[in-house]
């Protein structure tokens, strides 16, 4: 059993997380629940790999790991029943890397890119900074869940519209998109001859109760327009390491995206990364089980409380992730008022304003850390109360 509940102090560690946003913040006093990446340690097989990595030291060029296909075959078929083919893999070192070539390589300046509201601001980012025009079509609340409306979608492009930007599980609302959902997307892209850039990073966080289907998993004409990104990064809480990878079935698509990651030398691995990946998709199917099961607990944990001192917040239905996406509309009457509240309770996230224009006076609240941390959050709001 992972130790799960076991609280390590990260500041002064280099966190982005915890030491970047301290120092936006002119304080180490606050818990920091922003950035998306946890509070756990990393399997202890990625660890001892790691070490071996270090142990050998010398710290050169290195060249992709005889298994990095490997793994990333064997994950997709046995945690997601999908068959990707060896040649349609292709490493880079972040997907948000991939996601700005993939802007580059497959649209042109004043072409216009499809980003749905509310959106991971780096996707948003990588789009305009390209000179690109960004659609962001909000998605609708209907019985609860966050959906698409693609028929409102179809009146907003035209024939600049080159690339769609899905993200599944959608960050920040925690959609997993049913199978009926993506095959409407992908007919939708297929219509219109827009390339749909998936990234997949929080797949292997599904909520008891839920099944995530990838895009390889949709079969038909869509595959030929499919640049799919993932990494273990998120599942295993290795971001640092920074590996991730492409699956793209498509010759000439794989061929224009292996151009542009040349084009900025990103071809090669890094030590780090290499040697995770020889025992990530291996042998830590168990971590990622185990993980699931207590970020349920921390979710049940937060409704409970959040009931008790903050009745009128709205914790939306989580269906994937380590995240809660919670209306704070009934409970402060703005979100400076609501910022100004978790200020002097020196708890720190991501407001609504941060993922698009739609979303004011809501949160991102990342709950992948200790139930301790959960609980001195909740005591940190009845103080401020």
């Amino acid at each position: 059993m992972v130790n799960f509940d076991e609280v390590i102090n990260r500041v002064d560690s280099d966190s982005f997380k915890w030491d970047a946003a301290n120092r936006a913040l002119g304080s180490n006093d606050y818990i920091q629940m922003g950035c998306a990446d946890m509070d756990f340690k990393a399997p202890v097989e990625i660890i001892e790999e790691l070490k071996k990595a270090v142990e050998f030291g010398i710290f050169g060029y290195v060249t992709q790991s005889k298994t990095f296909e490997e793994g990333i075959i064997k994950w997709y078929q046995e945690r997601h029943g999908v068959e990707i083919a060896k040649q349609s893999i292709v490493y880079t070192p972040k997907v948000v890397i991939a996601a700005s070539l993939c802007v580059e390589a497959f649209s042109r300046p004043g072409d216009s890119i499809i980003l749905n509201s509310p959106y991971y601001p780096p996707l948003d980012e990588v789009s305009l900074a390209n000179g690109r025009r960004v659609i962001e079509p909000p998605l609708e609340e209907r019985e609860g869940r966050y959906v698409m409306n693609l028929e409102k979608l179809e009146t907003m492009i035209d024939s600049k519209t080159k690339i769609m930007i899905l993200v599944s599980p959608h960050n920040p609302t925690t959609r997993i998109w049913t199978q009926e959902e993506l095959e409407q997307i992908a007919d939708f892209c297929v219509r219109h001859k827009i390339i749909l850039f998936v990234d997949e990073i929080h797949s292997d966080f599904v909520k008891s109760g839920h099944k995530f289907i990838s895009m390889a998993a949709i079969k038909g004409p869509i595959q030929d327009l499919l640049v799919l990104a993932n990494a273990p990064s998120k599942t295993f809480n290795v971001m640092g390491c920074q590996i991730s990878y492409l699956i793209i079935p498509n010759a000439k698509l794989r061929a224009a995206m292996s151009t542009e990651l040349d084009r900025i030398a990103a071809y090669d691995a890094n030590t780090f990364g290499n040697a995770l990946m020889k025992v990530a998709y291996q042998k830590c199917a168990y971590y990622i089980d185990e993980l699931n099961s207590y970020i349920d607990g921390n979710e049940e944990f937060m409704r409970t409380q959040f009931k008790r001192v903050l009745p009128k917040a709205i914790i939306k239905e989580r269906e994937g992730t380590y995240l809660l996406w919670v209306d704070f509309n009934e409970q402060f009457s703005s979100e400076a008022q609501m910022m100004s509240f978790f200020r002097k309770a020196k708890i720190n996230f991501l407001p609504g304003s941060h993922f698009g224009p739609h979303f004011h006076n809501f949160a991102r609240i990342n709950i992948g850390c200790p139930r301790a941390t959960l609980q001195e959050v909740i005591n940190r709001i009845e103080q401020a109360l």
